[in-house]
């Protein structure tokens, strides 16, 4: 009987794009009793169309086939940037060298003959798609190490310590990369502490760069008002989308805002949100869990923003849960969808607890992970005393 080496230790799907049925079943079979999950197409027409609602790790293309082939199936998928940087490879009973080498430079990772051994060709992508995820590890690695030499935080490192309010955090970045998240507070003295929850528009490293762009302004905003004695959150957030706006190097990058300004004094929280998620606000004596709705628009969108401020009277026990897209992107057939109607369901029954939080990161936080993911997640959970 033949054996197959082991593949990643995560079950991978790969797209295979062949018009010869009993070749396809015959690969599709042995990717299978390797451990891989396979997505079938008989075209590259077909291929595309499946492509729209499913992300598979690879994509394994026939070069030869009517209608399309493999070449310009290839420029088809870089054409497209949410399929572009899927790994490709193509798969040809063609040997001819400078082929070859025209599909090496469409940046395809390899070119199998279709005449090699069944087993070589699984061994063969278990080490590109293995050599894939020591390349993401040590990506994630290096930019760790840069980002501590600089020493760039999007996330801090622990809660600030209030009089009247508890403070809890949890930031996940979406397959481990650092991302678009961004968590600040910013205590201004022994009554007032600002809490700031915001997401670039985007993933992995574009969103992480501009994180600090974003960063700079909301925090150089909020201090200026305070040295003018102004604790207005529309207006604090009217000037950073205006500074946002106007700057150049940020054209096109858009990101949501929660900003709270926390009042130990009075136990009031003042919210004011930028195309954000709606708050959960738990009322402790009716034990009710309501939403609270902002009508800013994302930050660097029109100069004009549009932001309302709200105000929530915290009571003993009343806690407020503040979170990111990341939170309630669940993936659906292959795809993402957006679903906040199924976490509120989820954190629900740990609402009103005297550890509320930690029942929530065990049973709901700690839950995500590689394969449930689909974006940065992140939460803010605040707790009246």
């Amino acid at each position: 009987m033949i054996s197959f080496p082991d593949p990643p230790s995560k079950v991978k799907t790969i797209l295979i794009v062949e018009d010869n049925l009993l070749f396809r079943k015959i690969i599709e079979s042995s990717l299978k009793k390797a451990g891989y999950t396979c997505l079938l197409s008989d075209s590259a027409t077909e291929a595309l169309v499946l492509l729209e609602k499913e992300m598979p790790d690879l994509i394994l293309s026939d070069y030869d086939m009517p209608e399309i082939n493999g070449f310009d199936f290839r420029q088809t998928v870089l054409l497209i940037p949410k399929i572009r940087d899927i790994p490709f490879v193509f798969l040809t009973s063609f040997t001819d060298d400078s082929m070859m080498l025209e599909g090496l430079n469409m940046n395809a990772l390899d070119y199998i003959n279709k005449e090699t051994p069944m087993p070589v060709i699984i061994s063969k992508l278990n080490n590109i798609i293995k050599s894939l995820e020591n390349e993401h590890i040590r990506s994630i690695r290096e930019l760790r190490i840069a980002a501590e030499t600089l020493n760039v935080k999007s996330v801090p490192e622990t809660s600030p310590e209030l009089q009247s309010f508890r403070i809890h955090f949890w930031h996940k970045g979406y397959l481990g990369y650092p991302g678009g998240d961004f968590i600040d507070f910013i205590k201004v003295d022994e009554r007032y502490c600002f809490a700031l929850l915001g997401d670039i528009m985007g993933k992995k490293w574009k969103a992480w760069f501009f994180t600090f762009g974003f960063l700079s302004y909301i925090r150089a905003a909020i201090r200026f008002c305070v040295l003018d004695n102004d604790f207005t959150l529309k207006t604090i957030v009217q000037k950073i989308n205006k500074l946002v706006y106007l700057d150049e190097s940020l054209q096109n990058i858009l990101s949501s805002l929660s900003l709270l300004l926390l009042d130990n004094q009075t136990g009031q929280i003042s919210y004011t949100g930028a195309g954000d998620l709606p708050l959960i606000s738990f009322d402790s004596e009716r034990q009710s869990a309501t939403t609270v709705l902002s009508s800013g628009l994302l930050l660097g969108l029109l100069e004009d923003g549009f932001y309302d401020e709200q105000i929530i009277q915290m009571k003993s026990g009343d806690q407020l849960a503040i979170f990111t897209d990341g939170m309630i992107d669940i993936p659906s057939n292959g795809s993402k969808k957006s679903d906040y109607p199924f976490f509120v369901e989820k954190i629900r029954p740990y609402l009103g607890k005297s550890k509320s939080f930690d029942l929530i990161k065990t049973n709901v936080l700690d839950q995500i992970n590689d394969s449930n993911q689909m974006d940065d997640a992140s939460i803010i959970f605040i707790e009246k005393q």
